[in-house]
């Protein structure tokens, strides 16, 4: 097998394994959403929550950039989580043109069970590695988180000139 018909096969294992994982994570997100909780989420909304989950509160900018959302795109995303009850906006005191973002407590509550459920899924599908196995795979994703990072800004430089 020539160099590059390896180097495509490789490519389209990863891109099959790629496919399965968000398959069988939208499937279960998509179940949990439906029987667990009372709202419509999407991944996005889910991705949200669980940002300000982390950060106890940010800005509208930060969402979007972390998901690469449009402003605007952003804000209907926000109106309906507000809407719905799972987050609240307040003005800064020291910079009225700031507005943080929290979880409300119905919010904390609905992040908290997501994130539980996201840690289950994952820890079933490592399962079928051994520990030493799991701990290689982790040292490789890091490698390549980092390579995507360095990527990223290499992109953002050459195009944001």
């Amino acid at each position: 097998m020539s160099p590059d018909t390896e180097r495509n096969s490789q490519l389209a294992n990863v891109d099959q394994l790629l496919e399965a994982f968000f398959r069988y994570k939208n499937k279960v997100l998509d179940y949990q959403h439906k029987n667990e909780t009372n709202c419509k989420l999407n991944p996005t909304k889910s991705h949200i929550l669980g940002k300000i989950l982390r950060e106890k509160r940010c800005m509208a900018v930060d969402v979007a950039r972390q998901l690469s959302l449009s402003s605007g795109a952003t804000t209907i995303v926000l109106n309906q989580l507000e809407s719905e009850g799972l987050i609240q906006r307040e003005r800064s005191d020291e910079d009225r043109r700031i507005v943080w973002l929290s979880l409300t407590d119905e919010g904390e509550q609905l992040a908290k069970t997501l994130n539980a459920n996201r840690g289950r899924m994952t820890w079933e599908l490592l399962q079928a590695l051994s520990e030493e196995e799991q701990q290689q795979m982790f040292g490789m994703l890091k490698k390549i988180e980092l390579k995507l990072l360095e990527n990223m800004k290499s992109f953002e430089q050459m195009h944001h000139r």
